[in-house]
């Protein structure tokens, strides 16, 4: 009976202990997916700043897929539930899809419009 109580408490243990690990990393895959957004927002974010500033801007960046959109002088970069917007104190119409990689991304103010290129 004794050994039967046992073998209990250490598949009980076991299971806590698996469960606490499937939980911490759940959190820490929330809290890495939100880090990598805000990332890619503020990467986006200062290639348009930049264009405005001096015409046209251009980096290669590691994206996870999105879309990254403008209209009505305002841009917004949405991945999957999170979304951030900047207000770009231009006229622009653009939609743009991106898929999980690199990408050259081109910002240009042409016509008193803000663009952007991916490829």
């Amino acid at each position: 009976m004794a050994e039967t109580v046992e073998y209990a408490l250490v598949v009980l243990a076991s299971a806590l202990f698996v469960a606490g690990s499937v939980v911490t990393y759940g959190s820490f895959s929330s809290f890495e997916s939100t880090l990598q957004f805000k990332a890619e927002f503020q990467a986006v974010s200062a290639l348009a700043s930049a264009a405005l500033v001096n015409g046209s801007s251009r980096e290669s960046l590691s994206l996870p897929t999105s879309s990254i959109a403008c209209g009505a002088g305002i841009l917004s970069v949405v991945a999957g539930s999170m979304n951030g917007s900047l207000e770009v104190g231009l006229p622009c119409d653009f939609h743009v899809n991106v898929t999980q990689g690199n990408h050259l991304l081109v910002f240009s103010v042409r016509a008193a419009s803000l663009t952007a290129e991916v490829s």
